[in-house]
């Protein structure tokens, strides 16, 4: 079992600060879009790029696990929050990933392992929410020359 904790501080007007470990102190705020100041992160960002950092935390598991060569990894990702009976909730979280392997074997060994599903399946942020996270996935090779 792993537990995870962090501290917030409020600090003024729409903002806190979190501290987590030893890591760097982050400010956060209330999203610019209900009154909080531009260029603070904010909790709904954070939480989307929580499912994508363990998105890519679980393909880079899965990678080292099967010994699958990979070059590059980039994502992006959407959260999308909407007012429902509930109150405002998100309804949906698109993530579109991309990987560059080095050649075509590569690729093909990834595609093989049904990477997607293993994601889907086994993200735990992902697995945490209440509403979908739709994930796209692309396997690229380089030596195909589309990521040069």
């Amino acid at each position: 079992m792993a537990q995870f904790t962090v501290d917030l501080e409020w600090q003024t007007d729409k903002q806190g600060r979190l501290q987590a470990r030893t890591n760097p102190r982050l400010l956060v705020a209330t999203p610019p879009e209900f009154g909080g100041p531009q260029g603070v992160w904010c909790s709904e960002e954070l939480l989307v790029a929580s499912v994508a950092g363990c998105l890519m935390s679980t393909l880079l598991y899965f990678v080292e696990k099967f010994q699958v060569p990979f070059e590059a990894y980039s994502s992006v990702s959407q959260g999308t929050l909407s007012k429902t009976a509930d109150g405002l909730r998100f309804t949906g979280i698109e993530v579109a990933v991309r990987v560059t392997v080095p050649d075509a074997a590569a690729r093909e060994k990834a595609a093989s392992l049904q990477l997607k599903e293993k994601l889907e399946k086994y993200c735990p942020v992902s697995a945490a929410l209440n509403c979908p996270v739709r994930l796209a996935l692309s396997i690229a090779a380089a030596s195909d020359g589309l990521d040069r």
